[in-house]
């Protein structure tokens, strides 16, 4: 008799923040920090706009990164190779052609 070990799925969840990806909903609520804290020295406490515009900015991306989190977990790491590997993968490769030389991404 075989001893079958159970997968749990929580092992396996990828890890988010707010729904989405915690790569982007970090660094996007970084990046607006930064630049809210830029804009309330710029212009001061002018009609909120240091609050609204990039509040509102980062609730767009945070709705972009729940979809893309929603859709499919690896999404953004699949992203991320695809722009690595780009010099790798030519557009328009045919059977004869040779491959670029690129460094080796180890």
């Amino acid at each position: 008799m075989t001893m079958r070990s159970p997968v749990r799925k929580v092992l396996l969840r990828k890890i988010s923040w707010m729904g989405g990806d915690r790569r982007l909903v970090g660094v996007s609520g970084l990046v607006l920090f930064c630049i809210a804290w830029t804009m309330f020295y710029g212009f001061g406490f002018f009609y909120g706009l240091p609050i609204i515009i990039p509040f509102a900015l980062w609730m767009a991306i945070l709705w972009v990164a729940r979809a893309i989190n929603e859709s499919d977990p690896y999404m953004v790491d699949v992203i991320l190779r695809q722009f690595k590997y780009r010099k790798y993968y030519a557009p328009k490769s045919d059977v004869g052609v040779e491959h670029p030389q690129v460094r080796d991404f180890v």
